[in-house]
């Protein structure tokens, strides 16, 4: 028997596999069956006695639907309709609960991708904010935390953060669905204070100031004690 295909190796790939936060009743179970330990009263685990094969079958399905949703995330707005939709149709969120609330983004944002077309066309709407959102919406909390701050870092002028503001109310009057995706980071920029690097600039400048102007003081009180 070749090593790959071994109960063995079989058996770590799918420990491997399984998300110990959703999953240990079935890491459990999937480790007496190999051992060829015998079961707990199902009362006491709720686990049905599946076979090692079932388990195994259903862990791919899940790595294959980390796979689906990581294709959608990263092509979202170059697939076609169809491809997007099929993409998510082969999602079930109750087979995978620790991608429910992805999927229900992706959703989401599909049943509004025209809507980021139609705001790109309308000159009145930040054409850099509805592209920074249709990132947020789609890509991975991590990447999409990345683009919120690049975004917001880059408002240097009186100008930008107007118009950033004047799109976020848009946003929210005419894609509501869109706008409580992004709620907490929209809102922000809806604060007339709200600003970039220029904000940062300046406190860092009038902090050089109080320092030096405040080591200035102190060595000038320094000379009076010393001539004394």
């Amino acid at each position: 028997m070749n090593v790959s295909d071994s109960p063995a190796k079989t058996y770590l790939r799918s420990m491997l596999d399984i998300n110990p936060v959703w999953q240990s009743a079935s890491a459990l179970q999937l480790r007496r069956k190999t051992l060829r330990m015998p079961n707990h009263d199902r009362r006491q685990t709720g686990v049905d006695s599946d076979s090692v094969d079932d388990m195994v079958a259903k862990h791919q399905n899940r790595a294959k639907a980390r796979e689906t949703v990581s294709h959608l995330q990263q092509q979202f707005f170059h697939l076609s309709d169809e491809e997007l939709s099929t993409g998510l149709a082969s999602l079930n969120a109750d087979e995978v609960p620790e991608l429910a609330p992805t999927i229900r983004r992706l959703q989401i944002a599909a049943s509004e991708r025209n809507s980021f077309v139609t705001m790109l066309a309308d000159k009145k709407f930040d054409r850099e904010l509805v592209i920074a959102l249709g990132k947020s919406v789609v890509l991975p909390q991590s990447d999409a935390g990345y683009v919120r701050e690049k975004f917001i870092q880059n408002l240097t002028t009186k100008n930008s953060r107007k118009r950033a503001r004047e799109t976020s109310l848009k946003i929210q009057k005419a894609y509501p669905d869109l706008f409580a995706l992004e709620r907490d980071w929209l809102t922000t920029l809806q604060n007339s204070k709200a600003s970039g690097p220029m904000k940062s600039g300046g406190a860092s400048l009038l902090n050089y100031r109080v320092l030096f102007f405040g080591t200035l003081i102190a060595y000038q009180i320094a000379k009076i004690f010393l001539m004394d």
